[in-house]
């Protein structure tokens, strides 16, 4: 699986840096030493890109590894959103030349040869200087501090005392290569400032081993919350041995909940918290088979009963088994166009609060970190303040 991966991965980057190295590259006609750069450096960068993967799946998490990888990311993020502007560039002028054709007319036949290359070059560096200052707004908000965005869901019949119960949701934190100890201490910082009655973690909290990671989780243990910390597997966590992180979650203090459940009695009334595996889990390991029916093996009667998803295509099956609402992230809201309209194709939703088949409410957060590149775009990082409505 990871070499077709690999293989995939690498045929669309070289697409990308292709395209984007050839448009630099004119935009330097009249200097040669540049030109030879700009095709060395994208290169480069092409040729890097596997290596985090490779180093990561080998065992080999280093420093290096750590700083390989911004490197890397950094460059695909810029680029991406560089190759998209280059795109959306290209075809306005292919449709311009195409209706100058149209009515028999030259699009170029009012400037000199030296005029033309003067409104080339200032077509890219124009370009360049755009796209790239986008991407740096981007990067800025992916390393900014999570937003704390609060959300009413409208359950219904609702006890009074569960209205004023606070539940924080963080998710997708993919602590790992670029995601550290630092980053992870202001996370618990903002989440104890909000005094949470419940947390919850919707799994994809990290990316790499226990061995390499121990310290950089280790401020997970200081959240607090009046009934507790409750986890679930994300599809990362199986990439990064979900067996050692399971143990790992719990030693941090969370409760780990695989296919089951718990009552949290407040003030009189019942509130079921249930947690299932990621939705392709059994691909990896067959008895994390996702199962929001089996979460509810032997359930005590509740005034509301919420499921902890990490995808939020398990909305069907929360559905029919009843539960009021289903909590996800997964998605990072797209992270950053034009990557949204993926997620959006492959996700029944990519983010907010939505009513499902008139029965299930599901929220799906935008996530707390950010996978790959360090680019948000419109999608802000999250930690989500739920309450009942």
């Amino acid at each position: 699986m990871i070499p077709v991966f690999l293989i995939v991965s690498l045929l669309l980057l070289a697409i990308m840096y292709g395209y984007v190295g050839s448009r630099v590259y004119q935009a330097f006609h009249a200097n040669k030493a540049m030109q030879i750069a700009i095709i060395l450096y994208f290169f480069t960068c092409w040729l890097a890109s596997p290596l985090p993967f490779i180093l990561r799946f080998n065992d080999m998490e280093t420093s290096f590894g750590d700083s390989l990888s911004w490197f890397v990311y950094i460059n695909m993020g810029i680029f991406s959103v560089v190759f998209i502007g280059y795109l959306l560039a290209d075809f306005t002028r292919f449709t311009a030349k195409k209706l100058c054709l149209l009515k028999q007319t030259s699009c170029d036949n009012a400037y000199d040869e030296d005029r033309r290359n003067l409104m080339k070059s200032t077509f890219h560096f124009s370009l360049l200087g755009g796209t790239g200052a986008l991407a740096g707004f981007g990067v800025q908000q992916a390393l900014q501090d999570a937003t704390i965005k609060e959300v009413k869901v409208p359950v219904g019949n609702v006890p009074q005392s569960l209205q004023n119960l606070r539940i924080v949701q963080f998710t997708d934190l993919h602590i790992g290569p670029m995601i550290k100890r630092h980053h992870v201490q202001r996370i618990v910082e903002q989440i104890n400032a909000l005094k949470p009655d419940i947390i919850v973690m919707t799994g994809d909290l990290v990316d790499g081993s226990v061995v390499h990671l121990r310290p950089d989780v280790a401020p997970l243990a200081e959240l607090q919350s009046t009934y507790g910390k409750y986890f679930i597997t994300g599809n990362h966590e199986y990439y990064s041995g979900v067996d050692d992180w399971l143990e790992e979650t719990a030693l941090l203090g969370f409760t780990n909940l695989i296919n089951e459940h718990r009552i949290i009695n407040h003030e009189g009334s019942r509130l079921l918290l249930a947690g299932v595996t990621d939705y392709r889990a059994h691909q990896y390991k067959a008895e994390h088979l996702s199962d929001p029916k089996k979460a509810l093996h032997k359930a005590e009667q509740a005034d509301v009963k919420i499921l902890l998803a990490h995808q939020p295509k398990s909305i069907d099956a929360a559905a029919e088994a009843g539960f009021d609402l289903q909590i996800s992230g997964h998605t990072h809201g797209g992270q950053y166009y034009p990557w949204n309209f993926i997620a959006k194709m492959a996700n029944p939703y990519i983010e907010g609060l939505h009513k499902h088949q008139d029965k299930t409410w599901i929220y799906v957060s935008r996530g707390t970190g950010y996978w790959g590149p360090p680019v948000r775009l419109g999608t802000e990082p999250e930690i989500t303040l739920l309450t009942l409505v």
